[in-house]
Protein backbone atom coordinates (compact mmCIF):
# COMPACT_ATOMS: atom_id res chain seq x y z
CA UNK A 1 0.00 0.00 0.00
CA UNK A 2 1.47 3.27 -1.05
CA UNK A 3 0.86 6.80 0.76
CA UNK A 4 2.32 8.70 -2.49
CA UNK A 5 -0.39 11.65 -3.70
CA UNK A 6 -1.94 11.00 -6.66
CA UNK A 7 0.24 13.79 -8.16
CA UNK A 8 2.63 13.86 -10.99
CA UNK A 9 6.71 14.37 -10.10
CA UNK A 10 7.13 17.29 -11.08
CA UNK A 11 4.63 18.74 -8.99
CA UNK A 12 5.59 16.72 -6.35
CA UNK A 13 9.21 17.94 -7.09
CA UNK A 14 8.39 21.13 -7.00
CA UNK A 15 6.37 21.01 -4.05
CA UNK A 16 9.58 19.52 -2.27
CA UNK A 17 11.81 22.47 -3.50
CA UNK A 18 9.55 24.97 -1.75
CA UNK A 19 9.80 22.79 1.63
CA UNK A 20 13.31 21.85 1.59
CA UNK A 21 14.35 25.74 0.74
CA UNK A 22 12.24 27.11 3.85
CA UNK A 23 14.11 24.89 5.60
CA UNK A 24 17.51 25.43 4.81
CA UNK A 25 16.71 29.00 5.15
CA UNK A 26 15.93 28.92 8.98
CA UNK A 27 19.35 27.35 9.13
CA UNK A 28 20.82 30.24 7.06
CA UNK A 29 18.86 32.68 9.62
CA UNK A 30 20.83 30.78 12.24
CA UNK A 31 24.08 31.69 11.05
CA UNK A 32 22.91 35.27 10.40
CA UNK A 33 22.20 35.30 14.31
CA UNK A 34 25.95 34.39 15.15
CA UNK A 35 27.24 36.52 12.36
CA UNK A 36 25.42 39.28 13.80
CA UNK A 37 26.36 38.71 17.36
CA UNK A 38 29.60 38.73 16.40
CA UNK A 39 30.10 41.73 14.74
CA UNK A 40 28.10 43.27 17.43
CA UNK A 41 30.73 42.04 19.98
CA UNK A 42 33.96 43.46 17.61
CA UNK A 43 32.18 46.75 17.19
CA UNK A 44 30.75 47.78 19.94
CA UNK A 45 33.51 48.34 21.74
CA UNK A 46 34.96 50.34 19.37
CA UNK A 47 31.46 52.53 18.34
CA UNK A 48 31.64 53.65 22.45
CA UNK A 49 35.05 55.03 22.44
CA UNK A 50 36.32 57.69 20.02
CA UNK A 51 39.32 56.22 18.63
CA UNK A 52 40.16 56.83 15.12
CA UNK A 53 37.18 55.53 12.68
CA UNK A 54 34.82 55.73 15.28
CA UNK A 55 32.20 57.38 13.29
CA UNK A 56 32.64 54.13 10.82
CA UNK A 57 32.42 51.53 13.30
CA UNK A 58 29.12 53.18 14.32
CA UNK A 59 27.58 53.51 10.98
CA UNK A 60 28.61 49.34 10.43
CA UNK A 61 26.64 48.67 13.76
CA UNK A 62 23.32 50.41 13.00
CA UNK A 63 24.37 48.84 9.28
CA UNK A 64 24.20 45.43 10.96
CA UNK A 65 21.29 45.48 12.77
CA UNK A 66 19.33 47.32 9.94
CA UNK A 67 20.62 43.59 8.58
CA UNK A 68 19.33 41.54 11.11
CA UNK A 69 15.80 43.08 11.55
CA UNK A 70 15.86 42.45 7.50
CA UNK A 71 16.94 38.73 7.82
CA UNK A 72 14.65 38.20 11.08
CA UNK A 73 11.12 39.61 9.22
CA UNK A 74 12.62 37.47 5.78
CA UNK A 75 12.46 34.19 7.56
CA UNK A 76 9.58 34.60 9.79
CA UNK A 77 7.52 35.62 7.03
CA UNK A 78 8.85 33.18 4.44
CA UNK A 79 8.20 30.61 7.42
CA UNK A 80 4.44 32.08 7.62
CA UNK A 81 3.63 31.61 3.75
CA UNK A 82 5.20 27.93 4.02
CA UNK A 83 3.10 27.04 6.49
CA UNK A 84 0.19 28.77 4.99
CA UNK A 85 0.56 26.39 1.40
CA UNK A 86 1.32 23.53 3.26
CA UNK A 87 -1.30 23.36 6.01
CA UNK A 88 -3.69 25.79 5.63
CA UNK A 89 -4.50 25.33 2.08
CA UNK A 90 -3.17 22.19 1.26
CA UNK A 91 -6.27 21.77 -0.91
CA UNK A 92 -5.39 24.25 -2.59
CA UNK A 93 -5.41 23.46 -6.90
CA UNK A 94 -2.56 22.04 -8.20
CA UNK A 95 -0.95 21.81 -4.47
CA UNK A 96 1.23 23.73 -2.27
CA UNK A 97 3.51 24.95 -5.04
CA UNK A 98 0.48 26.67 -7.17
CA UNK A 99 0.08 28.48 -3.61
CA UNK A 100 3.12 29.60 -3.11
CA UNK A 101 3.19 30.88 -6.46
CA UNK A 102 0.24 33.03 -6.60
CA UNK A 103 0.18 34.16 -2.72
CA UNK A 104 2.52 37.23 -2.61
CA UNK A 105 3.01 38.64 0.62
CA UNK A 106 3.69 42.14 1.00
CA UNK A 107 6.64 41.72 3.74
CA UNK A 108 8.61 39.22 2.85
CA UNK A 109 8.70 40.89 -1.11
CA UNK A 110 9.78 44.25 1.10
CA UNK A 111 12.88 42.15 2.94
CA UNK A 112 14.03 40.57 -0.26
CA UNK A 113 14.32 43.70 -2.10
CA UNK A 114 15.73 45.64 0.77
CA UNK A 115 18.33 43.19 1.74
CA UNK A 116 18.93 42.82 -1.76
CA UNK A 117 19.63 46.82 -2.02
CA UNK A 118 22.31 46.46 0.89
CA UNK A 119 24.53 43.60 -0.05
CA UNK A 120 24.71 45.39 -3.64
CA UNK A 121 25.61 48.60 -2.54
CA UNK A 122 28.02 47.16 0.49
CA UNK A 123 29.55 45.37 -2.60
CA UNK A 124 30.21 47.94 -4.98
CA UNK A 125 31.60 50.22 -1.82
CA UNK A 126 34.01 47.58 -0.91
CA UNK A 127 35.45 47.52 -4.69
CA UNK A 128 35.99 51.17 -4.42
CA UNK A 129 37.60 50.67 -1.45
CA UNK A 130 40.00 47.94 -3.24
CA UNK A 131 40.63 50.49 -6.41
CA UNK A 132 40.85 53.63 -4.78
CA UNK A 133 44.34 54.73 -5.66
CA UNK A 134 43.97 53.16 -8.77
CA UNK A 135 43.09 55.26 -12.02
CA UNK A 136 40.01 53.01 -12.39
CA UNK A 137 38.53 54.46 -9.20
CA UNK A 138 36.34 56.93 -11.20
CA UNK A 139 34.93 54.95 -13.84
CA UNK A 140 34.29 52.04 -11.40
CA UNK A 141 32.39 54.65 -9.38
CA UNK A 142 30.28 55.62 -11.78
CA UNK A 143 29.23 51.99 -13.38
CA UNK A 144 28.51 51.08 -10.00
CA UNK A 145 26.22 54.32 -9.74
CA UNK A 146 24.31 53.82 -12.59
CA UNK A 147 23.78 49.67 -12.01
CA UNK A 148 22.54 50.98 -8.74
CA UNK A 149 20.05 53.01 -9.87
CA UNK A 150 18.71 50.63 -12.41
CA UNK A 151 18.11 48.15 -9.63
CA UNK A 152 16.45 50.31 -7.29
CA UNK A 153 14.19 51.38 -10.77
CA UNK A 154 13.22 47.86 -11.41
CA UNK A 155 13.15 46.31 -7.64
CA UNK A 156 10.69 49.07 -7.00
CA UNK A 157 8.71 48.43 -9.69
CA UNK A 158 8.37 44.98 -8.95
CA UNK A 159 7.76 45.55 -5.29
CA UNK A 160 5.21 47.65 -6.07
CA UNK A 161 3.20 45.36 -8.87
CA UNK A 162 4.22 41.98 -6.73
CA UNK A 163 1.98 43.80 -3.66
CA UNK A 164 -1.10 44.79 -5.34
CA UNK A 165 -3.64 42.39 -4.48
CA UNK A 166 -5.10 43.04 -7.90
CA UNK A 167 -2.15 42.45 -9.81
CA UNK A 168 -0.02 39.97 -7.68
CA UNK A 169 -1.69 37.13 -8.95
CA UNK A 170 -0.80 38.22 -12.81
CA UNK A 171 2.97 36.03 -13.56
CA UNK A 172 3.95 37.75 -16.69
CA UNK A 173 3.24 41.11 -15.08
CA UNK A 174 5.41 39.83 -11.95
CA UNK A 175 7.86 38.02 -14.01
CA UNK A 176 8.44 40.60 -16.74
CA UNK A 177 9.62 42.90 -13.89
CA UNK A 178 11.20 40.40 -12.12
CA UNK A 179 13.99 39.04 -15.03
CA UNK A 180 15.28 42.85 -16.10
CA UNK A 181 15.51 43.20 -11.57
CA UNK A 182 17.33 39.73 -11.11
CA UNK A 183 19.78 40.77 -14.38
CA UNK A 184 20.60 43.96 -12.81
CA UNK A 185 21.58 42.93 -9.69
CA UNK A 186 23.37 39.68 -11.09
CA UNK A 187 25.51 42.14 -13.17
CA UNK A 188 26.19 43.72 -9.98
CA UNK A 189 26.99 40.48 -8.39
CA UNK A 190 29.39 39.25 -10.66
CA UNK A 191 30.71 42.39 -12.01
CA UNK A 192 32.41 43.86 -9.15
CA UNK A 193 33.11 40.48 -7.61
CA UNK A 194 35.36 39.69 -10.09
CA UNK A 195 36.95 43.21 -10.04
CA UNK A 196 37.42 42.75 -6.03
CA UNK A 197 38.67 38.81 -6.98
CA UNK A 198 41.37 40.37 -10.10
CA UNK A 199 42.90 43.35 -7.45
CA UNK A 200 43.61 40.85 -4.32
CA UNK A 201 45.07 38.52 -6.96
CA UNK A 202 47.09 41.68 -8.53
CA UNK A 203 47.67 42.93 -4.56
CA UNK A 204 49.37 39.24 -3.57
CA UNK A 205 51.21 39.05 -6.56
CA UNK A 206 52.87 42.05 -6.15
CA UNK A 207 53.85 42.37 -2.70
CA UNK A 208 55.23 38.74 -3.17
CA UNK A 209 57.35 39.60 -6.00
CA UNK A 210 58.46 42.33 -3.38
CA UNK A 211 58.65 40.93 0.14
CA UNK A 212 58.60 36.93 -1.04
CA UNK A 213 56.57 34.29 -1.20
CA UNK A 214 53.78 34.12 1.82
CA UNK A 215 53.62 38.12 2.76
CA UNK A 216 50.74 37.97 0.14
CA UNK A 217 48.40 35.77 1.37
CA UNK A 218 46.86 38.35 4.14
CA UNK A 219 44.80 40.44 1.92
CA UNK A 220 44.44 37.69 -1.03
CA UNK A 221 44.40 34.66 1.12
CA UNK A 222 41.69 31.84 -0.30
CA UNK A 223 39.63 32.76 2.20
CA UNK A 224 39.85 36.60 1.93
CA UNK A 225 39.14 36.23 -1.85
CA UNK A 226 35.96 34.32 -0.83
CA UNK A 227 34.57 36.72 1.77
CA UNK A 228 35.87 40.09 0.41
CA UNK A 229 34.09 39.86 -3.17
CA UNK A 230 31.11 38.46 -1.62
CA UNK A 231 31.58 35.16 -4.24
CA UNK A 232 28.72 33.28 -1.98
CA UNK A 233 26.06 35.89 -2.88
CA UNK A 234 27.29 35.61 -6.86
CA UNK A 235 27.02 32.14 -6.61
CA UNK A 236 23.45 31.60 -5.26
CA UNK A 237 22.28 34.13 -7.30
CA UNK A 238 23.49 31.92 -10.34
CA UNK A 239 22.10 29.21 -8.80
CA UNK A 240 18.48 30.73 -8.59
CA UNK A 241 18.83 32.69 -12.09
CA UNK A 242 19.44 30.11 -14.46
CA UNK A 243 17.17 27.31 -13.26
CA UNK A 244 14.56 30.34 -13.21
CA UNK A 245 15.22 31.12 -16.91
CA UNK A 246 14.84 27.57 -17.75
CA UNK A 247 11.87 26.86 -15.07
CA UNK A 248 13.43 24.66 -13.06
CA UNK A 249 11.09 23.88 -10.04
CA UNK A 250 14.77 24.04 -7.88
CA UNK A 251 14.95 27.82 -8.69
CA UNK A 252 11.99 27.47 -5.79
CA UNK A 253 14.61 26.44 -3.02
CA UNK A 254 17.56 28.88 -4.49
CA UNK A 255 15.21 32.24 -4.13
CA UNK A 256 14.48 31.38 -0.69
CA UNK A 257 17.50 30.64 0.20
CA UNK A 258 19.13 34.22 -1.35
CA UNK A 259 16.96 36.08 1.00
CA UNK A 260 19.70 35.17 3.53
CA UNK A 261 22.51 35.14 1.82
CA UNK A 262 21.68 38.40 0.70
CA UNK A 263 22.07 39.01 4.55
CA UNK A 264 24.94 36.76 5.02
CA UNK A 265 27.25 37.87 2.57
CA UNK A 266 27.78 41.68 3.88
CA UNK A 267 27.94 40.47 7.06
CA UNK A 268 31.07 38.40 6.62
CA UNK A 269 32.52 41.81 4.99
CA UNK A 270 31.72 43.92 8.29
CA UNK A 271 33.15 40.79 10.37
CA UNK A 272 36.07 41.35 8.51
CA UNK A 273 36.46 44.63 8.95
CA UNK A 274 35.69 45.07 12.09
CA UNK A 275 37.99 42.38 13.35
CA UNK A 276 40.75 44.50 11.25
CA UNK A 277 41.67 41.87 8.84
CA UNK A 278 39.32 43.97 5.40
CA UNK A 279 41.09 46.32 3.12
CA UNK A 280 41.28 49.69 4.31
CA UNK A 281 42.28 52.30 2.30
CA UNK A 282 46.09 52.48 3.54
CA UNK A 283 46.09 48.48 1.82
CA UNK A 284 47.50 49.85 -1.85
CA UNK A 285 50.33 51.60 -0.24
CA UNK A 286 52.53 49.12 -2.68
CA UNK A 287 50.74 51.86 -5.26
CA UNK A 288 52.42 54.62 -4.04
CA UNK A 289 55.60 55.98 -5.69
CA UNK A 290 56.81 57.85 -2.60
CA UNK A 291 57.17 55.05 -0.56
CA UNK A 292 60.71 52.99 -2.12
CA UNK A 293 59.94 49.17 -1.68
CA UNK A 294 63.33 46.55 -2.43
CA UNK A 295 64.01 42.96 -2.53
CA UNK A 296 65.06 40.96 0.36
CA UNK A 297 67.64 40.61 -1.90
CA UNK A 298 68.86 44.20 -2.27
CA UNK A 299 68.33 45.05 0.99
CA UNK A 300 71.85 45.63 2.63
CA UNK A 301 73.23 42.70 4.96
CA UNK A 302 73.87 43.26 8.55
CA UNK A 303 77.70 43.39 9.63
CA UNK A 304 78.56 40.58 11.04
CA UNK A 305 79.03 40.29 15.06
CA UNK A 306 81.64 40.98 17.37
CA UNK A 307 83.71 38.08 18.60
CA UNK A 308 81.85 36.19 21.87
CA UNK A 309 83.67 38.00 25.18
CA UNK A 310 84.24 35.56 27.44
CA UNK A 311 84.06 36.64 31.22
CA UNK A 312 85.49 34.27 33.65
CA UNK A 313 84.24 35.02 37.35
CA UNK A 314 85.71 33.12 40.77
CA UNK A 315 84.54 32.60 44.00
CA UNK A 316 86.41 32.79 46.89
CA UNK A 317 85.74 32.14 50.38
CA UNK A 318 85.42 35.11 53.10
CA UNK A 319 86.86 34.76 56.40
CA UNK A 320 85.02 37.55 58.88
CA UNK A 321 84.50 37.94 62.79
CA UNK A 322 82.06 39.62 64.73
CA UNK A 323 84.22 41.93 65.01
CA UNK A 324 84.26 43.17 61.87
CA UNK A 325 80.82 44.75 62.04
CA UNK A 326 82.39 47.68 63.85
CA UNK A 327 83.54 48.99 60.83
CA UNK A 328 81.28 48.77 57.53
CA UNK A 329 82.83 51.80 55.70
CA UNK A 330 85.90 49.39 54.96
CA UNK A 331 85.47 47.28 51.61
CA UNK A 332 87.41 44.45 53.33
CA UNK A 333 86.45 43.04 56.27
CA UNK A 334 89.36 40.99 57.18
CA UNK A 335 91.89 44.62 56.91
CA UNK A 336 88.89 46.12 59.28
CA UNK A 337 89.67 43.84 61.87
CA UNK A 338 93.27 43.82 62.32
CA UNK A 339 93.17 47.45 62.56
CA UNK A 340 90.39 46.83 65.21
CA UNK A 341 92.79 44.37 66.92
CA UNK A 342 96.12 46.57 66.48
CA UNK A 343 94.07 49.48 68.02
CA UNK A 344 93.08 47.88 71.03
CA UNK A 345 96.61 45.90 71.68
CA UNK A 346 97.93 49.60 71.38
CA UNK A 347 95.62 51.08 73.62
CA UNK A 348 96.45 48.12 76.05
CA UNK A 349 99.91 48.80 75.99
CA UNK A 350 98.97 52.52 76.75
CA UNK A 351 97.27 51.75 79.37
Amino acid sequence: MSYRPDESDALIYAEGAWLQGAIVTGVLYGVVIVLAAMCWRSLWPRAQSRSTNYKMNRFLLCYVAFLFVIGTIYVAFNSQITQMGFIDNRLYPNGPSAYEEATSSPPLNTAFVLSDWCADLLMIWRCTVVYRDTRFYHIIVGLGSLLFLGTIVTGTLWLVIVSTPAQSTSGWMSVGLLFPYLCFSLAINIFFSLLTVIRLLYHRHRISRVLGSGHGAFYASFAAIIIESAAIYSICSLLYLIPYILNISISYAFMQLLGEVQVVAPLLIIYRIAEGKGWKNYSTTLNNNSIPLQRPSDLPKPASPAAPLNVEISFHPEITSDQSIRSPKSPYPMESTLKYENETGALGRAV
